[in-house]
C-alpha cells in the first residue's frame, strides 16, 4: 500500500482544549506507529458543520479511521492502550 495506508477523521470543535490534546495525541500516535502510512483531516465542526452532520458526528472530539476499515472513537484519545487496540494498531508492527 502507499502513504496513506491509514487515513482518519478528527472532528474538533475550535479551540475546545479536549479537541487540541486529541489532535496532539492522534499526530503523535500515527508519528510513532505509522510514519509516513497515515494522513490525518481534521474538520472542526464550528466551520464545517454540514461535515459533520454528514458524517453523523454529534459530539467533537470525535476520531473517524477511514481506512483501512471503518472504526469511530470519542474524547481526547489519552488511553493510547485502548486507542492503539480499537484502531488494531496493537498487535503487528505496523511501522514496516
Amino acid at each position: 500500500m502507499g502513504g496513506s495506508d491509514f487515513q482518519f477523521r478528527l472532528f474538533v470543535a475550535d479551540d475546545e482544549p479536549n479537541s487540541h490534546l486529541a489532535e496532539h495525541n492522534l499526530r503523535t500516535l500515527c508519528n510513532a506507529h505509522l510514519p509516513g502510512r497515515h494522513r490525518i483531516e481534521v474538520i472542526d465542526v464550528l466551520v464545517d458543520f454540514e461535515a459533520a452532520l454528514h458524517a453523523h458526528i454529534m459530539v467533537a472530539p470525535t476520531l473517524l479511521m477511514v481506512s483501512p476499515r471503518p472504526v469511530t472513537l470519542f474524547g481526547a484519545l489519552t488511553d493510547e492502550p485502548t486507542v492503539l487496540a480499537a484502531l488494531g494498531l496493537n498487535g503487528a508492527d505496523h511501522r514496516t
